[in-house]
């Protein structure tokens, strides 16, 4: 399947779910979610090279672990994704390890969802990076992705949610930018 998503930092996070409510759009409980992504240590500056697979081991509420490949096809937030889960992510960090795989980035965020008809949203807290709304939609690897992201942005039309602060890379490479600022 290919993932297409639109990410918005958010200047006033109670503004964005009080708009979601009005919408009734019912978000989920609470998820913390530890993200490790490992690549090849050629491809470390390579964030959306269509030839290299971004592995991630997600380990959900410290019990359930999703092991996901990623390959970029417009950008960093439209993807190629295959996800299945393991039993053990610390026994599939060391094989990724033994395969060569490094880590390009570890973070936590604190992740919300809910839905509005077909497009799963996404509202996060990444410290120290902010918060975040992001709307994402599940489609067939020969979409149009301009088509997709821009109905993506007419939601955050229709929710109300200005998209001033539209993130065009995903949370592994803006915790780097940052890390690398300190």
């Amino acid at each position: 399947m290919r993932e297409i998503e639109v990410k918005v930092k958010l200047q006033n996070l109670d503004d964005a779910l009080a708009k979601l409510k009005a919408a009734s759009v019912e978000l989920g409980p609470v998820k913390e979610q530890h993200d490790v992504v490992y690549c090849l240590p050629e491809d470390l500056h390579k964030e959306n090279d269509p030839q290299v697979n971004w592995l991630r081991i997600r380990t959900q509420n410290s019990n359930t672990v999703y092991f996901t490949l990623k390959r970029s096809v417009e950008g960093s937030l439209d993807s190629i994704e295959h996800e299945t889960t393991v039993d053990n992510g610390e026994e599939l960090d060391t094989m990724l390890r033994y395969m060569g795989y490094v880590v390009f980035s570890d973070l936590v965020k604190i992740r919300r969802t809910g839905h509005y008809g077909d497009i799963e949203i996404c509202v996060d807290e990444v410290p120290p990076l902010g918060s975040f709304i992001e709307l994402e939609k599940l489609c067939e690897e020969s979409v149009d992705g301009k088509q997709v992201e821009k109905g993506l942005l007419g939601v955050f039309d229709r929710l109300g949610i200005a998209y001033d602060e539209q993130m065009t890379r995903g949370y592994d490479e803006l915790m780097n930018d940052y890390l690398a600022s300190k």
